[in-house]
């Protein structure tokens, strides 16, 4: 029961495209950058705001559809790997499909983060109301401490826990698993240092990458390397999620 770091590192070779579907995904990602910053360009072409404001929606829409689309490419893999660790990477040809995977998943996050959302606009709503002779308030500094205290606190134990629910999300891709705690519990109940070795790792992959990406975003090869890393990374998050989950069902079965 424990992670073969070497076949996670090259899960993505179980599959003879693995460089093709890689590709693949890093267009997709330099496309949903160059989507992004369209806008700024033609806020310099048309002066006119419907204009400017229709293209806005148009090109973050589409660049929305395609981030689902690759998050799903990911969440599928893992789902995949889960059962069966020589899978291959999912088809890009099923597009639709995955981006509603990635939409599932984007909405259960959105539903697991509801309360530190909901908190953090209560605590704007303060900030406005009592902006003015009441704003260094005692009281006011007193409840403003207290549910930005509060909100911290959630987002770090999202940030901490969010793997585990994902772990609990590949299984079915129901979007209610991202708030099934007792679901989750049992991923996690014997499995803890396990969680805890999957989520440093991620982590630390991440930051080494981001660190990575910052020394060499001006460099043309950093510029063609940087997508494609970024999607083997996702692959390589979505194996390790995968095998955490593998790991939970062999220690029930013993």
């Amino acid at each position: 029961m424990k992670y073969d770091f070497e076949k996670i590192l090259l899960c993505v070779k179980n599959d003879e495209q693995w460089i093709k579907k890689l590709t693949i995904g890093a267009l997709f990602l330099i496309i949903i950058a160059f989507l992004l910053m369209l806008p700024l360009f033609s806020a310099f072409l048309f002066k006119n705001f419907v204009i400017n404001f229709t293209l806005f929606v148009v090109f973050y829409i589409i660049a929305g559809i395609i981030g689902l689309a690759v998050n799903g490419f990911g969440l599928q893999f893992a789902h995949d790997y889960r059962l069966d660790s020589k899978a291959s990477l999912p088809d890009w040809q099923n597009f639709w499909s995955l981006t509603f995977v990635g939409f599932k998943a984007a909405l259960g996050s959105i539903l697991f983060l509801l309360p530190a959302i909901l908190l953090g606009i209560v605590s704007f709503v303060f900030e406005i109301h009592f902006k003015g002779s009441d704003f260094h308030s005692e009281l006011f500094k007193t409840v403003y401490f207290v549910f930005n205290a509060i909100a911290n606190i959630i987002y770090i134990l999202y940030f901490v826990f969010y793997f585990l629910f994902c772990a609990n999300f590949i299984k079915e891709f129901n979007l209610f698993e991202f708030l099934n705690f007792s679901s989750a519990y049992q991923l996690i109940r014997g499995n803890a240092l396990n969680y805890l070795i999957l989520v440093v790792i991620i982590l630390s992959l991440n930051t080494l990458f981001n660190t990575a990406a910052l020394l060499v975003a001006l460099t043309i090869v950093g510029l063609i390397l940087i997508p494609f890393v970024a999607v083997y990374i996702q692959m390589v998050s979505s194996c390790l999620i995968a095998r955490f989950v593998q790991i939970t069902d062999e220690s029930k079965k013993m």
